[in-house]
């Protein structure tokens, strides 16, 4: 799988310059595969509604208030309270406002079993704004937390270092999500197609 995986990350050191349109594709990419470490709750109403957008990687003000009513819920227990949270900073950073993804997600610090999905997507929104040491810096102690999809670590720090122009590390750590998610590897087939044919924005 490594020599079919080389020649198309060839192609990206070969344009060497990663546009705007480019990453924002990847972002949505990842949002659609995951990458996010959004929470199951249990039990129906806001509170599923929010999972179920965080998951299937919506944004939108719709998705918002469900997780704001769902916050505001008298009875939501402390774990779907505290998903919620996580929850709602993904579709925030799905949305593009990691300012206010950032808000809700260091809530969601506040309760050890949302610890290791805030800090993910805490790593998540500081990819948006372009902080990258800082998201590198949160995609580790999301694994040092116990992150249980460590290809989700891997994969986004492999955005990162490509983002930084440091190819050797951007391949290392696409190769380690590869490995433990294979599903990955399709995107780089597509993107390698789409790249050949003139298709993807670069």
């Amino acid at each position: 799988m490594l020599k079919i995986f080389l020649p198309i990350l060839y192609e990206i050191k070969v344009k060497n310059i990663i546009s705007a349109s480019l990453l924002t594709f990847v972002f949505l990419f990842m949002a659609q595969k995951n990458v996010f470490a959004y929470i199951t709750v249990l039990g129906e109403g806001d509170v599923s509604i929010c999972y179920k957008s965080a998951k299937s990687g919506q944004g939108g003000i719709s998705a918002i208030n469900s997780c704001l009513s769902a916050i505001n819920e008298v009875g939501i227990t402390k774990k779907n309270l505290y998903a919620t949270y996580v929850n709602l900073g993904i579709i925030y950073n799905n949305s593009k406002r990691p300012d206010q993804a950032i808000k809700v997600l260091n809530k969601a610090l506040e309760y050890d079993k949302t610890i290791a999905e805030s800090l993910l997507s805490l790593g998540n929104s500081f990819y948006i704004k372009k902080n990258y040491e800082e998201a590198i810096k949160l995609y580790d102690q999301s694994l040092n937390r116990g992150l249980k999809d460590i290809s989700a670590i891997y994969f986004n720090k492999g955005l990162v270092y490509e983002r930084l122009n440091d190819i050797k590390l951007a391949v290392n750590f696409y190769q380690k999500a590869i490995e433990i998610k294979p599903e990955y590897y399709d995107y780089f087939q597509k993107r390698a197609r789409l790249q050949r044919t003139g298709e993807w924005d670069n």
